[in-house]
């Protein structure tokens, strides 16, 4: 038999028995990639993940963010019994475990802080705009209370807090602002102390047919209804932007630092609809963009980063999750490491930090449009029939992504993207995966992870990704 055929038997083959088709206690499949699973080692992934089992758990971390105080808290608690530490000559070393340990507790919760529309901690540590070790060294340099025991000296608490400013300014790296050109249309306006962008409640999403909430970020930019960027971090005194931010976030102009950020004489503007993968940019009309732009006293408003935007309180104050990444979801991982290796051309698997991320890369689609062409159909049918093994096993949802090459079209590029993702999707329910564990987002070209000038690195950026995320736990535990 030729390689071609070989290779058909074995999709044809993995494909009937991932579908369920043929039992695993008949096809012996799971007794091969059980005998590969290393559950030694999926457990001491999930502590290292702060995703101990509870019962064996020494460590406890809760953090919530505040955008309005620009914080992000989290309050960490040791049970001292179970360390086996001896009360109280031991507090000290109590003490420096906590510290020890803080920056694995803290770290998958902090790196979901959205860092502007597109991005988040966690993505600009894989993009390489940020290390661990610079995070680290936030972490272990923010502010943190005594620690005091509780409940007759069985806990030890403490509780850390990290200024949101001090990770935005590892992100200012220009040396002055820039100022826009004063717009040829006109509008009669004045000066003002401040600029105050209403953005509570639903707003329509630009571009996608639904509506949003707007959601907080270090780096919010602001548009007006004819796409003309309005504000952003670089038009901001680079002092200014590293020591208190481009913005700040509020619920109550009653607030008493609203007048400070703004002054007592603000324009107010009510945003008309929002933009970003993360529903992050508020868009204003083209008139009030014109009152800010056509005078200069104005302009100098955003160079000083005099600019209050308003959301709900949900958005700016909560409690923030990360993956619960338990044994069980690394011995999946192993599994489908397992199945994946030489058996799925092009598609790579890893433990991301939103959950086990697929990413299947060099799709090929009939020439602008999101249908699949049938060999590649036939490759997202074989994972789709993985993913849906998995999902019946645990409590899981699927976010897919999809991405293109950057071939400056940048508005056709993001439907694409948002169109190809959604063909994966149906892909995902025609095997009988509930719709509703399902969501999807098109990214165009702005996450490229190869070079677009040559053809190699536009077929790699031409991917989908699709990633396994189980439950969300508030709780780190380790």
């Amino acid at each position: 038999m030729n390689k071609r055929l070989l290779l058909s038997a074995l999709i044809l083959s993995n494909l009937l028995l991932s579908a369920g088709r043929l039992t695993a206690q008949s096809s012996g499949r799971d007794m091969l990639y059980y005998d590969k699973v290393d559950e030694e080692q999926a457990r001491q992934d999930a502590r290292n993940s702060a995703s101990e089992d509870e019962a064996n758990a020494v460590l406890f971390s809760s953090s919530k963010i505040d955008w309005r105080k620009g914080t992000f808290t989290s309050n960490v608690s040791m049970d001292i019994v179970k360390a086996g530490i001896p009360m109280p000559s031991g507090k000290n070393a109590a003490v420096n475990k906590v510290k020890m340990e803080l920056p694995v507790l803290i770290k998958d919760p902090l790196l979901s802080v959205y860092v502007d529309d597109t991005r988040t901690l966690s993505d600009m540590v894989l993009d390489g705009s940020l290390t661990l070790e610079e995070l680290t060294r936030i972490i272990d340099n923010a502010k943190e209370t005594p620690a005091y025991f509780q409940n007759g000296g069985d806990r030890l608490l403490t509780e850390h807090t990290i200024r949101l400013e001090d990770i935005g300014s590892l992100f200012v790296k220009h040396k002055s602002p820039y100022t826009q050109q004063k717009p040829i249309a006109r509008i009669a306006s004045r000066a003002y102390t401040g600029i105050v962008i209403d953005a509570r409640g639903m707003l329509p999403v630009h571009g996608e047919f639904v509506e949003s909430l707007v959601d907080p970020c270090l780096f919010p930019k602001v548009y007006d209804s004819n796409m003309t960027l309005v504000y952003e971090r670089n038009m901001v005194d680079p002092k200014i932007a590293s020591r208190q931010g481009i913005n700040s976030y509020f619920t109550d102009v009653n607030d008493k630092d609203f007048e400070k950020r703004v002054g007592d004489d603000p324009l107010w503007i009510t945003a008309e609809q929002v933009f970003g993968v993360y529903r992050c940019d508020p868009i204003i009309s083209s008139e009030d963009y014109l009152r800010i732009a056509t005078v200069p006293e104005n302009l100098k408003l955003l160079q000083q980063g005099k600019i209050a935007i308003l959301l709900g309180k949900e958005q700016i104050s909560h409690r923030v999750s990360a993956p619960d990444k338990s044994t069980s979801y690394y011995v999946e991982l192993q599994k489908l490491r397992y199945v994946f290796e030489d058996k799925v051309p092009n598609t790579v698997i890893k433990d991301g930090p939103g959950g086990i991320q697929i990413t299947v890369q060099d799709l090929n689609f009939v020439a602008d449009s999101a249908e699949l062409l049938p060999n590649d159909k036939e490759r997202v049918g074989i994972i789709a029939a993985q993913i849906k093994d998995v999902v019946a096993k645990g409590n899981y949802t699927i976010k897919v992504e999809g991405h293109t090459a950057d071939v400056n079209k940048p508005t056709g590029q993001m439907q694409l993207s948002i169109d190809r993702a959604n063909s994966i999707v149906s892909i995902l329910t025609a095997i009988g995966i509930d719709k509703s564990l399902i969501s999807s987002r098109g990214y165009g070209g702005t996450r490229p992870i190869a070079d677009n000038s040559t053809s190699e690195g536009r077929a790699a950026n031409r991917r989908v990704e699709i990633t396994i995320m189980p439950a969300d736990s508030f709780t780190q535990k380790r």
